[in-house]
């Protein structure tokens, strides 16, 4: 485990996330017993859950992915339950109460973000609409995130003026609404692998339900750095590929991302700032 993630976990978790990087060397060792697993390795890079490679008695590549226990991963195991089948990572076991899932190995596992700009909205689009939506009782509704518009972080990013555009948004949103299917919640560029037996799959969700409109917004404004070109091609291919309504998607995109960037201000982002110039173009196309 290097610096940088150990820092990420306490900065997002506080004292709960030290005492989880603590535990998570006798952790390890325990679901690796338990499930009878052999480490081989970890990835380069870890986000907020630490990430190793194993394999079991069948001699199965598996990733076994732990994360600080709480209403956030448990979401992320229910939403991969519920997305289970065409198009996603298979599920092989899991454990709520410890915080961990054990999932087949991609391979090569190459990221969508690899490819050419203009192959990658088709697949995209493919893996989006493979997904099985129909709605689950189990999983919280996108509402609760739109919480943070209620007595927001004072930032010099977000006025107040920018706080009752999203939320006039949110509720035109609710009101048009056709009712709540399944959200990935988090289907952008490094989260759809390719996978050699498979073809391109999803990964690691949020685990949400609410409008269909939501999950279109993560793909939109990943990896842009900062090319309002590129982010209105994907606006208008997306909206045209999937019969949606353009102008409504881009008032769910600035309600969610309103949400986003006070997220980003809160945990001290680099990305806030692109973030925020990026929402404060979609306002004036408004």
């Amino acid at each position: 485990m290097n610096k940088r993630f150990r820092e990420k976990i306490k900065a997002a978790f506080g004292t709960k996330g030290e005492l989880w990087l603590e535990q998570l060397p006798k952790s390890l060792d325990a679901i690796c017993h338990d499930w009878r697993l052999t480490i081989e390795g970890e990835p380069a890079n870890l986000s907020y859950n630490y990430v190793a490679y194993v394999k079991d008695t069948m001699s199965r590549s598996l990733v076994l992915k732990i994360g600080v226990p709480g209403y956030d991963f448990s979401n992320e195991i229910k939403a991969t339950k519920e997305f289970q089948g065409e198009g996603f990572v298979t599920l092989y076991n899991h454990d709520e109460k410890r915080g961990c899932l054990l999932l087949e190995r991609l391979t090569p596992g190459k990221m969508l973000k690899e490819l050419e700009k203009d192959e990658q909205i088709d697949i995209y689009l493919m893996v989006w609409n493979r997904l099985n939506r129909l709605p689950s009782e189990d999983l919280p509704f996108i509402h609760n995130w739109f919480k943070a518009l209620v007595n927001p972080v004072p930032s010099d990013f977000v006025t107040e003026e920018h706080i009752e555009t999203a939320l006039r948004y949110k509720k035109e949103i609710e009101e048009s609404s056709k009712g709540n299917v399944n959200l990935h919640g988090d289907l952008h560029h490094e989260n759809i692998l390719f996978d050699e037996k498979q073809g391109w799959v999803a990964i690691d969700p949020k685990g949400v339900q609410g409008d269909i409109y939501y999950d279109y917004i993560s793909f939109l404004f990943n990896e842009l750095n900062h090319d309002l070109i590129l982010l209105e091609t994907r606006l208008k291919q997306i909206a045209s590929k999937q019969a949606l309504d353009e102008l409504r998607l881009r008032k769910a995109a600035i309600a969610l991302l309103t949400v986003q960037v006070l997220w980003a201000v809160e945990d001290g982002a680099e990305e806030a700032q692109e973030m925020n110039a990026v929402l404060a173009y979609l306002r004036g196309s408004v």
